[in-house]
Formats: C-alpha cells, structure tokens, sequence
C-alpha cells in the first residue's frame, strides 16, 4: 500500500500515476479505444496532385486506386475501391451497377486530376479533386449509378464547409458529414464524376499553432507517460542506493 512506503517512493508513485491521469485527461474527450489499438498515430502529411508552393518540397503525389467486380447477367456484386494512399474510400452494394448481359466485369477507378475544373463559385477547392467512373468490360461502355454509395475524402490542414461533386458542367454541393473536424468528410452521392472538398472563398488556413495541435493528443500522451515514468524510475533509483545493505 502507499501508506507504507517511504517518502521518496511515495513521490515515485504519485508521479507515475499522475502521468497516467494526464493520459487519461487528453484521451478521455471522446469514445475510448480498446487497449488494443494502442496509441493513435498521427496522420501523414496530405498527398498534393498540385502542392502549394510551401509544401513543394517532400510531397508525395496522391495515388490513384481502381477495382475489377464480376459481372453476372448484368448484375455487379458490391464493393469498395479505394486510392492507394487511402485518400479516397468508396464503397456501393449490390444494385448500383447495371451492365449489360454481355459484361464480363465492370472495373472502377479513382483518380486525382492533373487539371481540376474551375472552382466553384463562391468557394475555394481544398485538396486534389478526384474522378471516379465505371466502366463495363470488355466492351468499355461507361456506366451510371443507380442509386446512393458511400464516399469518403480526405482533405489538407485548413479550412473546411462541404463536399462538391462536379457533373462536367458545374457543381453541385453535398451533404457532408465531418465528424469531430477530422480530416476526413463523407457524403452520399448518387451520380459518377470529380469530387473535390471545398471551403469558403478567401478561408484562411488554421496557423502553426493549430497545426501542430493536430499531433497534440499523440505527443503529448507519450511526453506525460516518458517524464513521469522517468521522475518514478529515479526516485526509485535514490531509494535503493541509500537504503541499507
């Protein structure tokens, strides 16, 4: 107990729980992970098709992703199709594709445009802007959605309002779902085409501070754990050499 332990023992533990409860503190603002995913890691940097300026140096070009889905009389079993850098998820059930009875497959693919359209009106394109499309295989007819599938996009570090989709002619705003202000929104489109994450026209971006708070809750847990294990370690060191052989 620690009631029977000496002084400086006694700091050594308080010190260890004490970083403990700092990493409870920083992580307990929203649902508890199980003890098994461990720490969160801090997203990579944004994968930039066209990088501003300041961020030229070290970017990684975005990758494209594509899936092939068999095809039956027509009929095109569900999927996901997902860029390689996991920028974009996407994912359909069974139904949204209709090829024709001669299809062997249908192949879908995502990918980032070298050259995006004009923005939208009155908003500012956030990040690259994405294909996606479907066609129907051997004969490369493109197909239409039938219905509603899932899009997940990430978007850069700034300023953020709502996912628009791109028909080839102008663009039409989604509705978006941010949860927690992550660097990921989702929608619901029911049409193929570009999609882009988008912001108010003239939005400023979040600053140094707020950027490296992104990284806060990861570093920071593991600074509490390091300090405090170590104030507990040399206290403990202390005690053993003055206590008595």
């Amino acid at each position: 107990m620690v009631l029977g332990l000496s002084n400086r023992r006694r700091v050594g533990v308080v010190a260890l729980l004490a970083g403990v409860l700092a990493a409870l503190l920083l992580h307990g603002h929203g649902p508890v992970p199980p003890v098994f995913d461990g720490i969160p890691q801090p997203v990579s940097p944004y994968h930039w098709q066209s990088p501003p300026p300041d961020l030229r140096s070290g970017n990684v070009r975005p990758q494209p992703g594509g899936a092939i889905f068999p095809a039956r009389n027509g009929q095109v079993a569900g999927g996901s199709v997902q860029t390689g850098d996991g920028q974009v998820v996407i994912y359909f059930g069974v139904g949204l594709l209709q090829a024709s009875s001669s299809a062997q497959s249908v192949h879908c693919t995502v990918t980032p445009m070298a050259t995006p359209p004009t923005p939208p009106a009155g908003s500012q394109i956030r990040g690259n802007v994405y294909q996606f499309g479907c066609t129907e295989q051997p004969s490369g007819t493109p197909l239409e959605a039938t219905g509603t599938y899932h899009l997940t996009l990430r978007y850069p570090t700034g300023p953020f309002k709502e996912i628009q989709y791109y028909d080839g002619t102008a663009w039409h705003a989604l509705a978006t779902t941010n949860p927690g202000g992550n660097p990921f929104a989702g929608a619901t489109p029911t049409a193929f085409g570009a999609f882009a994450a988008t912001a108010p026209a003239g939005a400023q971006g979040p600053g140094i501070i707020a950027f490296f708070g992104r990284y806060l809750e990861f570093y920071g847990i593991i600074l509490f754990v390091i300090v405090f294990g170590v104030i507990a370690a040399l206290q403990e060191v202390r005690r053993r050499r003055k206590s008595p052989k």
